[in-house]
């Protein structure tokens, strides 16, 4: 979870810095800005639910292994 979390921290500082700068400086076109964050919202959604499903697991796994769950 701790990975996961760093991961999205570090992708959503990246998008949030990427757009400022665009927005005062223009460093790219707007088609690769585009191209961009998209691919910075796509792999930011991808680490979040592999984060959100890894957690789940290994909840459900120590609850499981507790007696928690049948």
């Amino acid at each position: 979870m701790k990975i996961g979390s760093i991961v999205c921290l570090v992708l959503f500082v990246l998008a949030a810095g990427l757009f400022l700068a665009q927005m005062w400086f223009s460093p790219m076109e707007a088609e690769a800005f585009v191209k961009t964050m998209v691919t910075l919202v796509v792999l930011f959604v991808v680490a979040l639910c592999v984060t959100l499903v890894k957690k789940e697991y290994v909840d459900e796994k120590k609850m499981n292994d507790y007696g928690f769950i049948d």
